[in-house]
């Protein structure tokens, strides 16, 4: 396994599902009224073979089929199998969930037995339910109400285009086109029907304000600023630093927050929306942060209590208002935070390609450009047409077609200089954070290394540090709203979803900025969901979680497919490896997607360690490190180290993952470049947090990968600046000596 496995671009995806193909004329797609005529056909054809392990998503696809086909009964049948199917500590605003699909199911039904008009019959049916919703039901009703059309279009196109040159469509191309199709024909149809009765309703309840907020350097930010009508006192502030501006998303975390008794900001970063200034990520949201809230605290509604929380680069941007603390900023809530040079854009300083797709998705307009950003065959091409070529790193937005300046600033930055330093809290900054700090990632969240070099940091820079940790099965979406209850192949343990962060950010708070009970939840510092037992365990820190490590070493002796992982090192041993880096004929190769339980694992350029069986149970808990001693016949390398465990009835479960430039090792801020030939130390000290039961019979897997992928720079070892290699430089292929007293570090609980 890589790290680009665990590297998760989006908040939600499809579940992998057949590569079957299903017949479909590409004359279908040659215009509206065609499509029109064949889609129900084809939906019904994906109703009898479609499938999922994942209930709330199979009849949610199901549902929208049969939107389709016009079986308009199974659709309010779907919709309640789908409600039911959430689990229960899930359920908030659950009246809302399908709700504006089951008034078009209703209104279609009732339209057969009356002469009245479709719209008048939709008009009276949502009125009503919608005057019954709670708060959290509207919430989700007014964001589901109001999308963005002309990208439900765009992306609608997309599809007809990358799927329309053959006559025959894979069940999930079909699907996903099955989805868009319905959500641009039914939304055009009940959109502008629902949202004058939800505005109406929503002006009873909340005050919402559209405001632009001068920074000190005289910039402007866009803002949205809402509360409760009923409420006249002063309030604490929920405050939300927002990149992916999207007017319905913003209006619906005002009305959640809102709806209970805080005022919310949210607040579009510098250069989106109606903000002049130039689209810049990260670099201004330090100190823009610190105006916002200084602009909140001066406002009559504000109590002076500022609260922040959100998700990805939502959760960075507490991080950088936490450089220079506010004092009106009393909590932060970073969820799955990106660590900017740490994580993204590059890891272990080896930059990405997914850093070009991002930027486009943030830069191509002052609002966000998600239909291209899910573009997939676009971003696809783009990449593997680089790797093929061979061509030098930099050069990638040119082939992509559009030479993008922020791509080229930042590979002006390979280390993690004061460049990435001065963006978010950094140093002695941790030393000064002594507000309350509420952190979530997931085992299988793409940002896992960014937000535990935070929580890491503060607690070695600041041990009086008051910062909880929330960790378990989650991705990257699901450890900032709603845990799945399936994550890429792997079941997750059914008490992982028994809580969800949207409730745990309400009641967090509560707790700091309303003196409320603590979440049940935190019952200390690090709270963490242990795979296989089913349970959540609590711990005072980091180093707590284990109260024993494990050393394997990398041994030379031959067994099946792999070498023998060993107890003791062998210094004077080693195996030798080869990469090829002319050779491309393995770009097909590349786009094999490995699941978290899989029947096999990513063996390209690969080399392989296996353990005994595990005689008795025990628990792999934490971040593995590694001390690895090798010899290249180049200057540099960069590897991909993965931990597996074998299960004894041969299924390979991903464990962690780390990624690592070897001439940035030893400091991530300066450059060692290797001496050819000779034996030298490469050491990792962080990889992906885990935390799962060992099962007797198991084997655990250590797989050293050096990279050379469609994902990512690729080093062929010159000492020149990487972004600058071609194939050309390439040469002789790369060769590794790995010496066997190399060993991995696992922290257990025995």
């Amino acid at each position: 396994m890589t790290y680009k496995i665990l590297f998760v671009a989006a908040v939600l995806s499809l579940q992998q599902i057949s590569a079957q193909q299903l017949l479909f004329s590409k004359q279908n797609y040659k215009d509206s009224i065609a499509l029109s005529q064949t889609i129900p056909a084809l939906a019904q054809q994906v109703i009898t073979i479609y499938h999922s392990s994942d209930k709330p998503l199979y009849y949610d696809g199901m549902l929208r089929f049969c939107l389709l086909t016009g079986q308009n009964e199974l659709v309010v049948s779907y919709i309640d199998s789908l409600k039911k199917s959430i689990p229960p500590l899930s359920q908030q605003g659950i009246a809302g969930v399908g709700l504006h699909y089951e008034m078009l199911a209703k209104a279609r039904l009732a339209q057969k037995k009356l002469t009245t008009s479709f719209d008048e019959i939709f008009r009276q049916l949502f009125t009503r339910a919608y005057e019954q919703l709670d708060g959290d039901a509207r919430n989700y009703m007014s964001l589901a109400a109001a999308p963005n059309m002309a990208d439900l279009k765009r992306t609608l196109d997309i599809d007809i285009i990358n799927d329309g040159k053959k006559d025959t469509i894979t069940l999930s191309d079909a699907v996903q086109l099955l989805r868009d199709y319905n959500s641009y024909v039914s939304l055009s149809l009940i959109s502008p029907l629902m949202k004058p009765i939800i505005a109406a309703e929503d002006n009873k309840t909340f005050v919402i304000d559209r405001i632009l907020i001068k920074t000190r350097d005289g910039s402007t930010v866009q803002a949205e600023a809402g509360r409760r009508r009923d409420l006249k006192g002063k309030l604490p502030t929920i405050f939300i630093f927002n990149i992916y501006i999207d007017s319905a998303r913003d209006l619906y975390w005002v009305m959640r927050y809102a709806s209970k008794g805080y005022a919310c900001v949210v607040a579009n970063t510098r250069g989106k929306g109606k903000s002049p200034q130039p689209i810049d990520p990260f670099e201004h949201d330090a100190n823009d942060a610190y105006d916002i809230i200084d602009w909140i605290s001066k406002q009559p509604w504000s109590n002076k209590k500022v609260g922040m929380t959100g998700g990805s680069y939502l959760g960075f941007a507490q991080w950088a208002a936490a450089k220079t603390l506010h004092p009106a900023l009393k909590t932060i809530m970073p969820e799955v935070a990106v660590g900017t040079g740490i994580d993204y854009p590059m890891a272990g300083n080896v930059f990405m390609t997914y850093m070009l797709q991002w930027i486009h998705d943030v830069t191509n307009s002052k609002q966000t450009d998600d239909v291209e950003f899910y573009n997939g065959p676009h971003w696809d091409s783009t990449f593997f047409t680089w790797y093929k070529r061979g061509a030098s790193f930099r050069s990638l937005d040119t082939i992509e077609g559009r030479p993008s300046p922020v791509f080229q600033r930042w590979l002006k930055h390979p280390s993690y200089d004061s460049y990435w330093q001065d963006m978010h809290a950094c140093a002695a900054d941790f030393s000064k954070i002594n507000i309350p700090v509420l952190t979530t990632t997931g085992y299988f969240d793409g940002d896992d290394i960014g937000a535990m070099y935070y929580y890491r940091e503060h607690y070695r820079l600041n041990p009086k540090a008051n910062n909880y940790l929330v960790i378990g099965p989650f991705d990257h979406g699901g450890a900032q709203n709603y845990p799945h209850a399936e994550v890429n192949g792997y079941t997750v343990d059914s008490i992982a979803t028994t809580m969800n962060f949207i409730d745990l950010g309400i009641k967090w708070f509560d707790y700091i900025l309303r003196d409320s009970a603590k979440p049940a939840l935190l019952k200390d510092k690090v709270n963490y969901e242990v795979m296989g037992a089913n349970e959540w365990r609590h711990a005072p820190s980091l180093a707590a979680m284990s109260n024993d490590t494990m050393t394997l070493y990398l041994g030379n002796t031959r067994v099946g497919q792999h070498y023998r992982l060993n107890q003791t090192a062998q210094p004077d041993e080693y195996i030798s490896q080869e990469v090829d880096f002319t050779d491309r004929t393995d770009t097909a190769a590349a786009q094999v997607n490995y699941k978290i339980v899989d029947s096999s694992f990513d063996t390209r350029n690969a080399v392989s360690f296996v353990s005994q069986p595990v005689k008795e149970p025990y628990v792999i808990t934490g971040s593995f490190m590694a001390s690895l001693q090798a010899a290249i016949n180049k200057k540099d390398m960069d590897l991909s180290i993965s931990l597996l465990e074998q299960t004894a009835d041969g299924k390979y479960f991903q464990l962690s993952s780390t990624l690592q430039r070897a001439s940035y090792a030893r400091d991530r801020s300066n450059r060692q470049l290797l001496v050819p030939g000779k034996k030298e130390n490469i050491p990792t000290t962080y990889s992906f947090m885990t935390c799962r039961k060992i099962s007797k019979g198991s084997r655990l897997i250590v797989v050293m990968s050096v990279l050379k992928d469609p994902g990512w720079q690729i080093n062929y070892g010159t000492g020149k600046d990487v972004s600058d290699e071609t194939i050309g430089d390439a040469k002789e292929p790369l060769e590794i000596k790995w010496f066997a007293d190399s060993y991995i570090r696992v922290p257990v609980w025995k």
